[in-house]
Order: C-alpha cells, then structure tokens, then sequence
C-alpha cells in the first residue's frame, strides 16, 4: 500500500533541504513514476534521510534511485539518506 501525498512541504527542513527535497522528488517522479516519498527527515545540516516506497522493490529501481540521489547531492551539496 502507497502513502498518500499531498502538495505540503515539510515545515521542519531548511531551505536547502527543502530546495534538495524538491529537486530529488522531481527526479524521482520523472524516472520512476511509481515510486513515491513516504517522509523525509532532517539529520543535520548537510543531511537529509528520505523513505522512498514501490510496488515492487528490485535491485533495478533501488540502484536507479540511489543514483539519483547522487545527482542531486553533486548538486546541492546535501546528502540523502535513502531508507
């Protein structure tokens, strides 16, 4: 069973949390359609640690979504954690 998501932003990340948030949850929609971000929570400054769920959890789609994660941390400077 997915989790329901709404538009509202996290009110506990900070700008550039946010700003990486956004920026990896476009990604992911775009290339895995059918994954989608349970919570994300904040772990310091740098970092933030992110729930990613699928129907189906495979090598393929986990891989594809750590690698994603990579782009976004080259560009923003702030770590995700995948769970």
């Amino acid at each position: 069973m997915m989790a329901q998501q709404n538009g509202a932003l996290p009110k506990h990340l900070t700008e550039t949390q946010t700003k990486t948030y956004l920026q990896y949850k476009r990604k992911l929609a775009k290339h895995l359609p059918n994954a989608r971000i349970a919570w994300v929570l904040p772990i310091k400054k740098n970092i933030i640690e992110v729930y990613v769920e699928t129907e189906k959890l495979t090598y393929r789609t986990g891989l594809k979504a750590a690698k994603l994660a990579t782009e976004v941390e080259d560009q923003t400077g702030v770590t995700i954690i995948l769970r």
